[in-house]
């Protein structure tokens, strides 16, 4: 999986990837979205990932998805989820993400 990640500004990323978040993938999408955030010579607030082309979430995917917004929440920053398709957002709402995350 290959996770492109931009800048916004000063304390802002943009985060596209492609594929299935699953067990395969998720450890190494989480971990390149982190290192790239505690490696920033700036206080990162505000992430915002692009799942356009992310075609499945796993427990695992959404285990990951919890992690960063915690971290992002501990800064006192946001998580936004962009281009969600359907059956995504489905399994969103399943967990009860749709209440604390936000959606565009």
């Amino acid at each position: 999986m290959d996770v492109i990640i931009n800048r916004i500004g000063l304390d802002g990323l943009n985060v596209k990837a492609s594929g299935r978040l699953d067990l395969d993938n998720a450890v190494e999408y989480g971990s390149t979205i982190k290192n790239f955030i505690e490696d920033s010579d700036e206080v990162i607030k505000d992430v915002t990932l692009n799942f356009s082309e992310i075609t499945f979430i796993s427990s695992f995917g959404l285990k990951v998805i919890l992690e960063l917004y915690k971290q992002l929440k501990a800064q006192e920053g946001t998580l936004k989820l962009k281009d969600v398709d359907e059956q995504l957002m489905n399994s969103f709402k399943m967990v009860g993400f749709d209440k604390f995350l936000i959606f565009e």
